[in-house]
Order: structure tokens, then sequence, then C-alpha cells
């Protein structure tokens, strides 16, 4: 436990005084709560199967809202492979680190955590405010401020599907020593690649980001993977491409 705790305290520094932390979260909040607005105004009095509506397609109760998730999506990942690759840019702050602190598996885990935690912490505020004003100003008859246990369900599944795709593009970016990497590999599965590939192609469903649109997309439309078998696979990815990362970070020089 020795030097964990200034360790704690420098990363944590880093990422809580970093601008990108800050605009990038309050980005993701404040960008999506306009939209979630939009969207639900403009659906009251309006039938579910209207073609004016964001999906012409009833969808139930239980997955409202969470069409709206896609905008902080992206800039979680964009958060996660900064965090990652800054610090090998031009000044190499990643050797003042490991300087300090030459426990390079335990940097690796510490900076791992704290990302997790952020990027979980931006997510449900996102989405919970999200929700929120999708039944209040929808009008769909669940009361927003206690929601149901569906509706948490699926907010506790869109918030670990965030947090592990955060993880993933995480991982990538310390593979490569870059911030580029990830976003050319991941902002597009974010984007709909994956959910587009999925009407072609059956184990695309199988992909990171697809795989994690099962904990809160309606399982009834067949898109996805059962809800399960989806948080297996996306823990799956992550967990392996960031013992990747972790092998990699220990072992290779700078």
């Amino acid at each position: 436990m020795n030097g964990l705790l200034p360790l704690v305290r420098s990363e944590a520094t880093k990422l809580r005084t970093g601008r990108a932390t800050w605009i990038l979260g309050a980005a993701a909040v404040l960008g999506s709560w306009p939209m979630a607005w939009a969207n639900a105004a403009t659906a009251v009095g309006v039938a579910s199967d209207d073609p004016r509506l964001f999906s012409s397609e009833p969808i139930p109760l239980a997955f409202q809202g969470f069409e709206m998730a896609g905008f902080g999506y992206v800039l979680v990942v964009v958060l996660s492979a900064l965090w990652a690759g800054s610090e090998y840019g031009g000044n190499q702050q990643i050797r003042t680190t490991l300087l300090a602190t030459p426990q390079r598996l335990r940097v690796f885990a510490t900076k791992t955590l704290l990302l997790a935690i952020t990027v979980a912490a931006i997510a449900f505020s996102t989405m919970w405010g999200t929700l929120v004003i999708t039944h209040l100003v929808g009008e769909t008859g669940v009361d927003p401020w206690t929601l149901n246990p569906a509706i948490w369900a699926n907010l506790g599944g869109v918030t670990v599907a965030w947090t592990l795709t955060a993880l993933t593009a995480f991982a990538v970016g310390v593979l490569a020593r870059t911030v580029i990497l990830p976003l050319i590999l991941v902002v597009p599965l974010v984007i709909g690649v994956g959910d587009f590939l999925t009407v072609f192609w059956a184990g695309a469903k199988y992909l990171p980001v697809a795989a994690g649109a099962a904990l809160s997309s309606n399982p009834a439309t067949g898109t996805y993977l059962d809800p399960p078998l989806g948080g297996i696979v996306q823990a799956g990815w992550a967990t392996v491409l960031l013992t990747a990362a972790a092998v990699s970070f220990v072992r290779r020089d700078l």
C-alpha cells in the first residue's frame, strides 16, 4: 500500500483538472438533455407509430429515452482516448509518471479505475436526466422522479455499457500509445456501424458496442444479443483488451 494513496491522488488530480474531462463531461450532459426535451416534446399528442417520431415503431416505456444515448456515448470514448494517449504526446509526461511511481501495474490499475468511475458518473448523470426529461415532458404516465424497476435496470445497463466501452477504448489507446487509434476503431462502432452490420451479419452482435447495446435495448426487436449474454460479451472484450494493455504497459520500454 506504500505509495498507493499519493499515486491515486496524483492521477485523480490529472483527471479532475484536465479541461477535457469537464468539457466532454459537461457536453455529454448538457447536449443530451435538450435533445431529450425536443424529442419528448414533439411526441406529445402524436400517435406512437407516427413517422415523424424518432422511431416510427412504438417503443415500450422501459426503453423510451435511451435512443438519446449516442451523443454522450461518443464523448466518453473521446475522453477515454485522451486519458490513454495524451501522456505519450510531445512532453512525454508518462516518463515523469513512471519515474515517480515505478510500479507500472499499479499505475495502470489506478488510471483504469479512475476512468471507470468518471465515465460511470457521466453516463449515469447524462442518462438519468435524459430519462427524467423524457417521461416528464413526454407525459408518458411514468413518474419521472421514481421511474420504474425496468427503467432503472436499463439505466444501469447503459451505464455499464458506456463504462465498458470507455475501458475498451482506453485499452486500445494504451496499446497503441496514441489518442488516434481508439477514435478510429471505437467511435464508428458507437455511432452505429456495429448496429448497421447486424442487419447483414449476425456475428456483428458480438462486436463490443453492439454487445453492450443489449443491456438497454428492447430484446424483442431481435437486433441484439440477450441482455445477460451481451453484458458478458462486452465485459469479455474489455477484460481481454485491458489485460493485453496492462501486459504491454508493464513490459514495454518507453
